[in-house]
């Protein structure tokens, strides 16, 4: 459900969505993004292009870490951010009992019809909810699975704490954050991370010379979701690196569609073989982390 770092809520066609700032009520601005966009993001998964082939690989390295798992059948499971239900679906044909969970309306609603389109109903149930407060009793899932959430989230603490509330000791959690430290972003102005704290008054005056307003996701360093899960009772068991490019400089591709497509497929192909650096710089880092016995969520 996640854009790159520093994007702003956008249509594919790069107009932003008007609205009131993120800054002034972010949840607001997301839920009246995804809603408008539902549709580009279902098909985002069937189309070619940059950014449909980091989702794409994403997904499937999600369901991979998942398959690892050998869950028995009819285990129970969370998709948080269930978004069109592409991956509840999927979680579902593989005997899984799936509660898909969304705060957007439209997105819930996407998901009820492509279960029901795939003759999976019997196996999710979907419903409207907040990754902040969920519906659900202490230590109830096996597994929980939240792809696009944390990157639009400005902190991880409660989030994750709802999440490790919700799974029961020895359990596991699949997540990804959009990476601080992107190559794709290093020669850009707009988005580099290198002014992200000393001058970051310069990048938010340059994102408002160019247009960028609206929602935007938040970019994490590996450090800090390695901390951050392990506060909450976590070990990673598995970190992918995803996604390497578009190449951008002040916010335009620098390489034809074509050719920034095969160098993306190329730089994942030696971030998959652990390439020093390549292994910590893709768009998003995605992690498979499971729940230590015993583990007691934070305050």
């Amino acid at each position: 459900m996640a854009q790159s770092a520093f994007e702003v809520a956008t249509s594919p066609n790069g107009t932003a969505i008007p609205g009131a700032s993120a800054a002034t009520d972010p949840q607001f601005n997301l839920n009246a993004y995804f809603a408008e966009q539902s549709s580009y993001w279902a098909q985002i998964y069937e189309r070619e292009g940059i950014k449909e082939a980091i989702h794409q690989d994403r997904l499937r390295a999600a369901l991979a870490m998942v398959d690892t798992l050998h869950l028995p059948p009819d285990a129970r499971v969370l998709d948080v951010g269930c978004g069109t239900g592409i991956a509840t679906v999927a979680l579902a044909a593989r005997g899984l009992t799936v509660d898909a969970l969304d705060p957007c309306e439209a997105m819930v609603e996407a998901t009820r019809k492509r279960a029901v389109a795939a003759k999976a109903q019997s196996r999710i149930t979907t419903r409207l909810g907040d990754v902040h407060a969920m519906p659900f009793a202490d230590n109830t899932f096996s597994l929980v699975v939240a792809l696009g959430v944390l990157p639009w989230l400005p902190e991880l603490g409660k989030p994750l704490w709802e999440m490790a509330r919700v799974i029961r000791p020895g359990g596991h959690m699949v997540v990804n954050v959009d990476s601080l430290w992107q190559l794709r972003q290093a020669l850009d102005p707009l988005r580099t991370a290198l002014l992200q704290h000393p001058k970051k008054w310069l990048r938010d005056a340059l994102r408002r010379w160019f247009g960028q307003s609206g929602a935007r996701s938040y970019p994490t360093s590996i450090r800090a979701l390695r901390l951050a899960l392990a506060a909450e009772g976590f070990e990673i068991l598995q970190g992918v690196a995803l996604g390497f490019g578009p190449f951008t400089f002040f916010d335009r591709e620098i390489l034809p569609r074509s050719t920034g497509l095969k160098l993306h497929h190329r730089l994942q192909a030696l971030a998959n073989q652990g390439a020093p650096i390549l292994r910590s710089t893709g768009s998003q880092y995605i992690v498979l982390a499971q729940k230590r016995d015993g583990a007691m969520t934070g305050s």
